[in-house]
């Protein structure tokens, strides 16, 4: 009887170890694909950025060309 529970008690420790260790590598799997999330975070701002440049760029222009078109004396190249 003493046998049978002493080998109870180790495989229900070595389960516990197999779940931890488990439970480790799930956690650094989840801090590596947090880190990417983050990376592709910055790229999208920085692309957000870089979008609201080129949008400010094209919208000046077209107010250039449009003053250019029906005003062609008093644009100022």
């Amino acid at each position: 009887m003493l046998e049978q529970m002493v080998s109870s008690v180790d495989r229900l420790t070595d389960t516990t170890g197999k779940q931890t260790l488990h439970i480790e590598n799930l956690w650094e799997e989840i801090g590596a694909k947090n880190r990417t999330i983050g990376t592709f975070k910055d790229k999208l701002v920085e692309k957000n950025e870089e979008i609201l440049r080129l949008r400010n760029i094209i919208k000046t222009q077209s107010e250039k060309n449009l003053a250019e078109y029906h005003f062609p004396t008093e644009v100022d190249n």
